[in-house]
């Protein structure tokens, strides 16, 4: 089965840094549900500020909330410009909609869905 998009958050902002955290990514339920991210969640992160892209899972926090924890942390500096992404295998590639939020300075500008034919 193909792996393809599920659900990105496109231009969040990194509102923190806590190295000393187990790990993670803390998003603000706000930001979750706009994307559409479970909690604990594999996701990938892209620092569209360095170039740096990594591997974690999502916690939820306070609304607007985009703090990259433990190692991560290394990563990005508050105000660095980030995407993150969630992936999933599809039995239907056809039929597969993708949700992108679009964030300006944290707080939803667009929501849409995306067809992959």
């Amino acid at each position: 089965m193909p792996v393809l998009l599920r659900a990105k958050a496109h231009g969040l902002v990194v509102t923190g840094k806590n190295l000393h955290y187990e790990g993670s990514l803390t998003l603000g339920r706000d930001v979750m549900e706009a994307a559409g991210f479970y909690p604990l969640e594999h996701v990938e992160v892209y620092n569209v500020s360095n170039g740096a892209r990594f591997t974690t899972y999502v916690i939820p926090g306070r609304d607007g909330e985009v703090v990259l924890n433990g190692a991560a942390a290394r990563l990005g500096e508050v105000g660095d410009v980030i995407i993150v992404a969630a992936y999933d295998c599809v039995a239907d590639p056809g039929s597969h909609v993708a949700r992108v939020a679009v964030f300006q300075n944290n707080k939803v500008k667009e929501v849409r869905e995306v067809k992959l034919l």
